[in-house]
């Protein structure tokens, strides 16, 4: 099932649909019951902050 990744100011959410990502309007996310919540989705900037520091942690 497709995954929001996050929301944008103009309240459109980033979208991953089987490692392709698109953006949709917040109310064709609300009404096809995609997860997480909108209001769980972070801001694009802080999820793009999360995953440079994903990609800049050490590795074991």
């Amino acid at each position: 099932m497709p995954t929001g990744l996050f929301k944008t100011p103009d309240q459109s959410v980033q979208v991953e649909y089987d490692g392709i990502s698109i953006p949709i309007p917040r109310s064709t996310y609300e009404k096809s019951g995609y997860k997480p919540d909108f209001d769980k989705l972070p801001l694009e900037d802080e999820y793009k902050a999360a995953q440079e520091k994903l990609r800049n942690a050490p590795r074991p």
